[in-house]
């Protein structure tokens, strides 16, 4: 049985998914190439850079980092495949990169999120979307693939989020277009730069602020969503969950794909504000560590419960060649144990 979304509004016209997908990504356009503040730096600095040093010839884990070239906080965490999908726009100044990156995966979201009705539009005046797109990351990107599966194409940019895009996925188009990208992307990668791979991982492992929302107070919690593993959104949740990631505003985002109502939407919405609000009375902290826990800890609380109890409040089911394999396996054993216990009885 397929899962449809609990709204009965009429499905958009195709014109009008274009007029709101590209009236939100105009709107991140003029936002992020309005900013003028020399001193305003977004994540997708550290991607740009790394994407300029591979047209100079220059090794990206060499030239990012604290006391490079690109003075950056924190060392290169993103592969190499992620600098190759994005490497035309290390052709441009960083301002205008940051906006054609903005603007694309906003747009992309709101064609993919409203493909099947309007329900899902309180998502873009959450603080996450905002903020996703103020500092030009990459969850709108992936939130959008989880509904258009042709950009599964950039899942190994974020191995992470592409993971649970592979495992949540109730198409096989999907599927493919992750493999293919995989494919070519990561041969690309090795053509450029065959020790890529080494670098990036040892910046990975040695990352202090990465943690699973699972591992935070109450977390354990969350695995609940695999009571409902026959859902796309269930799976999703419970992949994001055991997904180590950094304290942000912005990764929320990546739960708009368990909102199937208006009202769920505004739930959303209204979390990423609680969030934000609630971060923000207990500011300052002692270091970035005490920070990131406070902002780790409240999204598990704020943001993830509620997509959880919206994830269990519907039935177990859905299709997709993950549950049809776990599905044909499960009959298998079955039948096994069934010819196992027949020949004991035969004895």
């Amino acid at each position: 049985m397929s899962v449809r979304p609990a709204y009965d509004a009429a499905t958009p016209t195709r014109r009008a998914l274009f007029a709101v997908g590209l009236s939100i990504a105009v709107a991140a356009y003029v936002v992020l190439l309005g900013r003028r503040n020399p001193d305003f730096v977004s994540d997708f600095d550290q991607v740009w850079a790394g994407a300029r040093a591979l047209w100079h010839g220059k090794d990206p884990y060499l030239v990012v980092g604290p006391g490079r070239e690109f003075a950056w906080k924190w060392p290169l965490y993103y592969p190499l495949p992620a600098l190759v999908a994005v490497s035309p726009l290390g052709l441009l100044p960083v301002t205008a990169a940051r906006a054609v990156f903005a603007g694309a995966t906003a747009g992309a979201l709101a064609w993919g999120a409203t493909r099947d009705g309007w329900q899902r539009l309180p998502i873009f005046i959450s603080v996450s979307f905002l903020v996703t797109v103020e500092l030009a990351q990459w969850s709108a990107l992936y939130a959008a693939a989880f509904f258009l599966p042709a950009l599964g194409v950039f899942g190994i940019a974020k191995p992470n989020f592409g993971g649970a895009l592979a495992v949540s996925s109730s198409r096989q188009s999907t599927l493919i277009a992750i493999a293919l990208g995989a494919l070519v992307l990561a041969l690309a990668s090795y053509i450029v730069q065959p020790t890529w791979y080494g670098a990036w991982l040892q910046n990975v492992r040695e990352a202090p602020h990465f943690k699973a929302p699972v591992l935070r107070p109450l977390g354990f919690l969350l695995l609940l969503a695999a009571v409902r593993w026959r859902r796309p959104e269930a799976r999703w949740l419970m992949a994001l969950s055991i997904i180590p990631q950094p304290p942000s505003f912005y990764d929320q985002l990546l739960l708009v794909v368990v909102c199937l109502s208006f009202r769920e939407s505004l739930v959303f919405a209204t979390s990423t504000a609680v969030l934000f609000f609630y971060v923000g009375f207990n500011t300052p902290q002692p270091d970035y560590l005490s920070w990131g826990r406070l902002v780790g800890n409240a999204t598990v609380w704020i943001c993830y419960f509620p997509a959880l109890i919206m994830v269990l409040r519907r039935p177990n089911e859905g299709t997709s060649p993950l549950v049809a394999w776990l599905d044909t396996l499960s009959m298998r054993i079955r039948r096994a144990s069934g010819r196992q216990a027949a020949g004991h009885a035969d004895r």
